[in-house]
């Protein structure tokens, strides 16, 4: 038996299991079937919360997706393992420096439900030529390869809610190269930017942090923030020196005991 939590962090919804009190283990057969949202409780991605591996950290933190392949990072999820941990009284309302696969990110609390997020400034990286080509060919111009923890390709288009997104990244993902990216579509408003994202091994989820932060990391003007809405919400981020910041919700949906099978 595995006792669990879910939780959402702007729709993007999650099962957390601690192992600082009793240590779970989860094979992929076991993940996959826990993330059916028919057969099992469903989720975006599982978070397990573990004692930390580096001497300067509090926690290390552990993503999987629901087709039972690890992930680097979760933005949302960070948020929401910061509430379960001070809500649990399994550490005090202060912030928190959690290693994971990828980079250390700092949690913090901040007013009402929602949750902020310190981390690395996301890096633009380079498309080999011969995937840039591919790109052109599939009728994409507009677009940036960036690093958040994780990979995105982040598309710029006016068709953000009626591209099909699904067929783009069945396509991309063919490719070696794209096989673990998160594709995002975005579209600016004003100062808000309008976001879709399909998330390698999760598919389309109703937010994304990681690509929210992605997404806003080459759209700053002169310092104001940015917000990213997305269909599960709205995240607000900003510029600070060589950081990034994220404010948005983590709020608890049920818990209850997997009958491990």
């Amino acid at each position: 038996m595995i006792r669990f939590k879910k939780m959402h962090g702007n729709g993007n919804d999650f099962i957390v299991i601690e192992n600082l009190t009793k240590t779970n283990s989860l094979s992929k057969s076991q993940l996959i079937k826990m993330g059916d949202r028919k057969r099992g409780l469903g989720f975006d991605q599982l978070i397990t919360i573990n004692p930390p591996k580096n001497s300067k950290h509090d926690f290390y933190v552990k993503f999987f997706n629901s087709d039972g392949s690890e992930a680097d990072m979760c933005m949302n999820g960070v948020r929401s393992i910061g509430v379960f941990l001070w809500e649990a009284g399994l550490a005090a309302m202060k912030p928190l420096l959690l290693g994971t696969k990828s980079k250390p990110v700092l949690v913090m609390p901040s007013s009402g439900k929602k949750v902020k997020v310190l981390l690395d400034f996301p890096a633009r990286e380079k498309i080999p030529m011969s995937e840039a080509k591919f790109l052109e060919k599939c009728g994409l111009k507009k677009y940036e390869f960036i690093n958040a923890g994780n990979r995105h390709l982040v598309i710029e288009t006016k068709k953000v809610f009626s591209y099909d997104l699904d067929e783009l990244s069945i396509k991309l993902r063919k490719r070696k190269f794209f096989r673990d990216v998160n594709i995002s579509l975005f579209a600016k408003h004003s100062k808000n930017l309008d976001l879709r994202t399909n998330e390698a091994g999760a598919g389309e989820t109703l937010s994304c942090g990681s690509a929210s932060a992605a997404t806003a990391s080459f759209n700053f003007n002169n310092g104001s923030p940015i917000k990213i809405i997305s269909a599960g919400g709205e995240l607000s981020l900003r510029k600070i020196n060589d950081k990034l910041e994220m404010t948005g919700p983590a709020e608890f949906i049920c818990e209850g005991i997997w009958l491990r099978k």
